[in-house]
C-alpha cells in the first residue's frame, strides 16, 4: 500500500524539489520507504507501506531494459497466477512484488493490462519508447487518484494535499462542487472542491502523450443480464466466489486481521478467514458509552464463535480534537460522521496488524440498506387515499424525532417526505442531507446566483440512467455502486485507514463478485423487507443466529448526543459565531434555526449540523492554506 504522485510537464524539465514536496505530503500512506524517478519532463514518486516482498518491492520499478517505470498504490491479488503466465511468455523478474507484475503486463498487453488485474490499484507507468504516461484506477474505485491540468502540464497524486503543493495548481473553489457537497455530504466524481482538480473515475485510465490528456473507460458494471441458475445454485456460486475473494485477499507478508462489528458482513468475512487460516484470526471492534451505538456484545458473540483473538475498545474520545484530526485527512469537505469510528477502529487495528479486511460493499451488492425498502413500500403507500397520506405526513412532522440511533419517527418522516416523486428523485431525497427546497432557503442570493439554477441531481442522474428498463432495485444499486460507494464509503475507508498507515482490503468488492451480484435477480437481494436474502441463505449454517436475526446497524456514532453536550461549544463557534465563513454561502438565520430545532429535541438535525461543521472547519483550514 502506498501513495503516488507525478509531474508531467509540456516543455520544462521536472524540478525534483517540487516532486519531493508532493511526496512528503503522503508520508502517512507509506512510512516505510520513499522513491522517485525524474527523466526530463516526467517525474514519478511514491511512499511505500511494505506488505508484499518487504525487501525487494521498492519503487519506482523498471522493466528489463529500463524503458518503462511504474509507481503503484494498491494490491493485485492474482499476481502469482499472472506471474506464472508471464514467465511462460519469456518475462524475467527482479523481485517477488505485485508491482512488477503490472509493469510486465503493460509490456505484454499495453493499455489492456488492466483487464487482467484483480485487486485495488492506482498506478502510473512512464513508457520512454513513445514518451507517454499511462495512469489507471481500479474498477470499483477502492484506491484514489486525483489529477490537475495546469498551464505547464499535468500533476497527479493519491490525495489532493499532494497536488496542492505544486506551484502551478490553482486553489480556486468550484461552487457547483460545494452545492453537491451540501446535497450529498460528499462530492461526486469527477469533481472536487477545487475547480482545477479532478478525480479519475473508477474503471478508467488516463494517458498523457504529446502534451495531451486522453481518458477512457475500460470497465463498467451491468445489471442487464440475469443468471438462469436456480436460487440454490446461485447461493453455491456466491459461496465459491466469496471464498476465493477472501482467500486471495489474505495474502500478505505482514500481520493481518479483520474489522468485526457484529453485523452480517464482517461476520461473514471472519467466518471465511477462519476457514483459510491455521491460526486464530485477529479481530477488532470499538464501542461507545451510548448503548444504542455499542455493538460490542454482538462482536464478542462472533469472536467467541470463531475463536478469534479479539481486541475491543470502548471509546470515550475528545470529540472536538478528533473532529480536527479527521477533517484534515480529506482535503475537501466530507460530511460522513462514520469516518470517526472508521478512524478509531483503524487506529486500534494498526497497533497489532498492518493489513485488515472489512465488510464494505456488501450493502451495495445485496441491498443491505433500509433506504432500499422504499422500492417495495412505495406502491402500498401510494395506494392509500391521499387524505390519509397527507395526515400521516403531518403527524410525523409534528412528532419529536429524538436523538436515538434508530428513531422510527426520523426514518418514517424521511420516507413519507420522499413520496410523490419518481424512483430516482425519491432515492436522491433519501440520501440527501439538504434537499433542493431546503437549499433554496439556505443559500444566500449571491451563492444561488453563482449556481445559475443548476440541479445537484445532475451530478448523479447519469449513473441512474446508465441502464434503463431494468428492475428499480438494480438501478438504485447501480447508482449507489457508482457514486456513494467510491466517493463516500471507500473514500472514508481509504483516508481513515491510511491516516493510521493501515492497509484496508474489501473482499466483497472483488470485481468478479461484484459482477456476479449484478446477475442475481432482485428477489435474492430484497424480499419484502428482508435484505441480503442470498447472503443470509449462505450464512445460515455458519453465522450465529443472533447475528442473522438482528436488524441492520450502520457504522455510526452518537453525533446527536455529542452536538448537544461535548460539541455544544464547537457548534456555537463554527456555525453561530461572527467568525463563521459559511456566511459567504449560507443564510445565518437558517443555520441558527437548524441548530435551535435540534437542541429542542423536535427534530434530529445531526446529519445536517455535522455536515455544516465539517464544511466550516474545511473552509477555515483552506483560508489558512493548510
Amino acid at each position: 500500500m502506498c501513495g503516488i504522485v507525478g509531474i508531467l510537464n509540456k516543455s520544462a524539465p521536472v524540478e525534483p524539489s517540487d516532486l519531493e514536496r508532493m511526496n512528503e505530503r503522503l508520508l502517512h500512506r507509506g512510512p516505510d520507504q520513499a522513491g522517485q524517478y525524474v527523466e526530463d519532463r516526467v517525474g514519478l514518486a511514491m511512499r511505500r507501506l511494505r506488505v508484499i516482498d518487504l525487501e525487494g518491492g521498492a519503487q519506482p520499478i523498471a522493466n528489463e531494459d529500463g524503458t518503462c517505470r511504474i509507481v503503484y498504490n494498491g494490491e493485485v491479488y492474482n499476481y502469482r497466477e499472472l506471474r506464472e503466465g508471464l514467465l511462460k511468455r519469456g518475462h524475467r523478474f527482479a523481485s517477488e512484488s505485485d508491482t512488477e507484475i503490472i509493469l510486465h503486463l503493460y509490456e505484454e498487453y499495453g493499455e489492456r493490462c488492466v483487464d487482467h488485474l484483480n485487486g485495488m490499484f492506482a498506478f502510473a507507468i512512464h513508457d520512454s519508447r513513445d514518451d507517454s504516461v499511462f495512469i489507471a484506477r481500479d474498477r470499483i474505485g477502492i484506491k484514489p487518484l486525483y489529477y490537475a491540468e495546469t498551464p505547464g502540464g499535468l500533476v497527479f497524486g493519491s490525495e489532493i494535499k499532494a497536488i496542492l503543493t505544486h506551484p502551478d495548481v490553482s486553489r480556486d473553489l468550484d461552487p457547483v462542487a460545494l452545492d453537491d457537497y451540501l446535497t450529498y455530504k460528499f462530492i461526486p466524481a469527477p469533481r472536487t472542491i477545487y475547480s482545477t482538480i479532478k478525480k479519475l473515475l473508477p474503471g478508467h485510465w488516463l494517458k498523457w502523450q504529446n502534451n495531451r490528456c486522453h481518458i477512457e473507460r475500460y470497465w463498467s458494471l451491468s445489471f442487464e443480464k440475469k443468471s438462469s441458475l436456480s436460487d440454490e445454485d446461485l447461493t453455491l456460486e456466491f459461496e465459491s466466489r466469496f471464498s476465493n475473494a477472501v482467500a486471495s485477499q489474505m495474502i500478505a507478508d505482514v500481520p493481518l486481521g479483520a474489522f468485526l462489528s457484529g453485523g452480517l458482513d464482517s461476520s461473514m468475512i471472519v467466518s471465511e478467514m477462519v476457514r483459510h487460516s491455521d491460526r486464530p484470526i485477529q479481530t477488532f471492534s470499538i464501542g461507545f458509552d451510548e448503548p444504542s451505538y455499542n455493538e460490542q456484545d454482538y462482536a464478542r458473540i462472533v469472536a467467541t464463535h470463531f475463536g478469534t483473538h479479539h481486541h475491543e475498545l470502548i471509546v470515550r474520545p475528545n470529540v472536538s480534537e478528533l473532529l480536527e484530526t479527521i477533517t484534515g485527512q480529506f482535503d475537501e469537505p466530507f460530511g460522513d460522521s462514520s469516518a470517526i469510528p472508521a478512524y478509531l477502529v483503524s487506529d486500534l487495528a494498526r497497533q497489532h496488524v498492518t493489513v485488515a479486511l472489512s465488510g464494505t460493499g456488501a450493502d451495495e451488492l445485496f441491498a443491505g440498506y433500509e433506504r432500499y425498502w422504499a422500492v417495495p413500500l412505495s406502491s402500498p403507500f401510494q395506494a392509500m387515499p391521499s387524505a390519509l397520506r397527507r395526515g400521516l405526513a403531518s403527524l410525523f412532522r409534528a412528532l419529536p424525532a429524538g436523538h436515538g440511533k434508530r428513531s422510527l419517527v426520523h426514518r418514517a418522516s424521511r420516507f413519507i417526505e420522499s413520496q410523490g416523486l419518481d424512483t430516482f428523485e425519491r432515492h436522491a431525497r433519501i440520501i440527501s442531507v439538504f434537499g433542493a427546497d431546503v437549499r433554496d432557503l439556505m443559500y444566500t442570493n449571491s451563492f444561488s446566483a453563482e449556481l445559475a439554477g443548476r440541479s445537484a441531481l445532475d451530478a448523479i442522474r447519469p449513473q441512474y440512467d446508465a441502464e434503463a428498463g431494468i428492475h428499480d432495485l438494480d438501478r438504485l444499486l447501480g447508482l449507489d455502486t457508482r457514486t456513494i460507494l467510491p466517493d463516500d464509503y471507500l473514500t472514508k475507508d481509504d483516508r481513515m485507514s491510511m491516516a493510521t498507515s493501515l492497509e484496508l482490503r474489501v473482499p466483497f468488492l472483488d470485481h468478479t463478485l461484484v459482477e456476479f451480484a449484478a446477475t442475481c435477480p432482485a428477489h435474492l437481494k430484497l424480499r419484502r423487507l428482508e435484505t441480503k436474502v442470498l447472503m443470509r441463505r449462505a450464512a445460515a449454517e455458519r453465522i450465529p443466529k443472533q447475528i442473522l436475526d438482528r436488524p441492520k446497524h450502520g457504522f455510526e456514532v452518537p453525533i446527536a448526543k455529542w452536538i448537544g453536550l461535548e460539541l455544544g461549544g464547537k457548534v456555537d463557534d463554527l456555525l453561530l459565531s461572527d467568525a463563521t465563513r459559511l456566511s459567504t454561502f449560507l443564510n445565518g438565520s437558517f443555520v441558527r434555526d437548524l441548530v435551535d430545532v435540534h437542541r429542542s429535541g423536535k427534530k434530529n438535525n445531526s446529519r445536517e449540523i455535522w455536515s455544516l461543521m465539517s464544511l466550516e472547519m474545511w473552509l477555515r483550514a483552506e483560508a489558512d492554506g493548510t
